[in-house]
Order: C-alpha cells, then structure tokens, then sequence
C-alpha cells in the first residue's frame, strides 16, 4: 500500500513537473555606436560594458550591438533612435545631433578642457549636479564623456599665431567650433566623421580641427603640421530609452547602473590616451610638424578667442540655458586650476 502510493506520488510529481515554468528568455537590448565594427568605440566600450552587463545578470541579458554601417548607425540619429525607441541604448556625438543638449556644449569653447579625464569628470558633474539634467529628462544618461582636447592640422601651412589661420578652409567639428572659427577669420567647414577625408582628398579643406584620437583612415598621410593650441573639446553621450530601463526588473537595472555612471565615465580618460598614440606617434615621421605655440602666443589665442565664447553663452542664455556663463565659469575654474 505505501509502495503503491509512493509510485503514485511520484507519478504525479512527474506530471505536474512537465508544466512547470521554463527559464525566461534572456532579455535583449540593442546597443548602437556610430562607428564602424572594429572601432574603437565598439571593441574598447560597447563590446566590454555588453559582456560584463552580461555576467552580472547571469545571461539574463544579452546585449546586440549596432555599428555604424548599419542603417540605425548614422552619427545624426543616435539620440533621436532611442527616444524613438529604435534602439534601447546608444553612443552619439553631441555636435553632430542638431540643436540638441545645448546646455552641455559650453565644455566644447576653446581652451576649457586640459584631458579626457577630468573634462569627462567635469561634464557628468554637471548632470549630477542639476545645471544640464534637464535636456536628458527623456533619457536614462548612462555617461557623458569628452576627448582630449583637438588641435588645429593642417596639409600645407603652418599654424602658429591666431591670425595664421585667417582665410583657411578648416573642418569644424560642430557649431561651436565652427562659431569660433569664423570670428577669427577661418572659413569652417562642419562636416561629420565619415565626410572629413574625401573633403581632404577633394581639396575642399586645407586642414581639420580634430583630436588626435581619431577614426579618420589616412589622417597623417594629408595633415603635416600640428598645432598644439588645445582648442576644444566634442561632448559624446550614451542614453538609453527611459521607458525601457524602467520596464527592466530591479536587479537588471541595478547591474547597469552599477557599471554606468561614474565608473564608465572615469574609464574614458585612459581610453583617449590609448587611442591618440597611434596617430601621435605618426606625426613623429618625417615631413611633419608638431608646434607648441609658447605661453606668450597662447595667451594671444585666447585673449583673440574670448569674445566669442561670450557671445555664444549669450546665445545659450537667450534661447532658454539661463546659467551658461555661471555653468562656464565653474568649469573653466576647476578645468584650468
């Protein structure tokens, strides 16, 4: 009787085991970059940041990256695809999203940013802080981060003073740059990563504004002299789809957040100075030229440049940043101690 009822019990436990619940699907975010699949950006921070979200959540996540072939990796869409929910996270350049997040752009005026670090450190603080938190209020902001400060190359003419560079066809990054570059007589051309060589090879610029740490292929074949004036600096970000985050269970969105942040935002210093060696140690080679404008000169650059970055916060302040000088001021002041 109780072997009977022993085998029957297991019977049943057999049964009611078939129905049980499998394993939940590993949930899928789509990561996209703006460059290409063997980029720096994709090997040294997306790919990394998928594996360890990956293994803090078990394999309950799994990450699809999106690279800059791809249709969703257009450098003008990143932040407008995931608000629009396209993709759940993205890496994008500022400069190159439009009039978006203008608040942030005070840390791209010339001669703010000494290094990555502590320009990336800087900008995130200032999200932390509430001065630029509104113009992510659609977004999850996983970082914010800058490169080390662009410098002004050239095929032809050596730059040393500021009016060097008076008449020169420059691609400008972004509109603050070109701003300042037109109001000391340059004639900027803002063209976006994929556009910047066969404007070279064309003839249409005689020089970029642009960091060393570059994805420009055949940079120091056409650039030959290099001129160290720390002009500025570009602001990339990396947003996720708030809706998104906020449907995730707890325990996922604290493994990002436990990875994001501050600790993805100080990796970016020493991945800037990883990716500037190549083309740096290029300009090293023969026919070329690297010049550092003494301390007299410098202070002639940015006395020269100093009326712009005003009347560009004026422009900030007047179309809704209310704080973009006292937002300057205090990055100047921490940038520059």
């Amino acid at each position: 009787m109780h072997l009977r009822f022993a085998m029957s019990f297991a019977a049943l436990l057999t049964c009611f085991g078939s129905f049980a619940p499998a394993a939940a699907d590993p949930i899928t975010l789509k990561f996209s970059q703006f460059l290409g699949p063997t980029s720096f950006f994709q090997v040294d921070v997306v790919e990394p940041w998928a594996k360890e979200l990956e293994a803090k959540t078990n394999g309950q996540v799994k990450v699809e990256i999106i690279d800059g072939t791809l249709p969703l990796g257009k450098v003008t869409e990143q932040a407008g695809n995931v608000k629009d929910g396209k993709v759940d996270i993205a890496l994008g350049l500022r400069g190159a999203e439009g009039d978006r997040f203008p608040g942030t752009s005070v840390i791209e005026l010339p001669f703010v940013v000494p290094d990555a670090l502590s320009g990336s450190k800087a900008i995130w603080g200032l999200y932390k802080d509430g001065t630029i938190a509104d113009e992510y209020k659609d977004y999850k902001l996983l970082a914010l981060f800058v490169h080390n400060p662009g410098l002004i190359h050239t095929k032809d003419k050596r730059v040393v003073n500021l009016d060097d560079i008076k008449g020169l066809r420059l691609r400008a990054p972004n509109a603050t740059i070109a701003t300042a570059l037109k109001y000391v007589g340059a004639e900027p051309v803002v063209l976006q990563v994929n556009d910047v060589m066969p404007a070279v090879k064309d003839g249409r610029v005689d020089g970029i504004v642009t960091n060393w740490g570059n994805p420009l292929p055949g940079f120091n074949d056409y650039m030959k002299f290099h001129t160290e004036t720390k002009f500025y600096t570009s602001v990339f970000f990396i947003v996720m789809n708030k809706e998104k985050y906020a449907a995730l269970p707890p325990d996922i969105r604290a493994a990002i957040d436990s990875i994001s942040g501050d600790v993805w935002v100080a990796k970016f210093g020493p991945y800037w100075d990883k990716w500037d060696k190549p083309v740096r140690d290029g300009a090293n080679a023969a026919g070329h030229e690297v010049i550092t404008p003494d301390a007299a000169t410098m202070a002639a650059w940015r006395a020269g440049l100093k009326p712009v970055a005003d009347q560009y916060l004026d422009q900030l302040a007047s179309k809704g940043f209310a704080t973009a000088h006292a937002a300057y001021d205090r990055l100047s002041a921490k940038l520059q101690q």
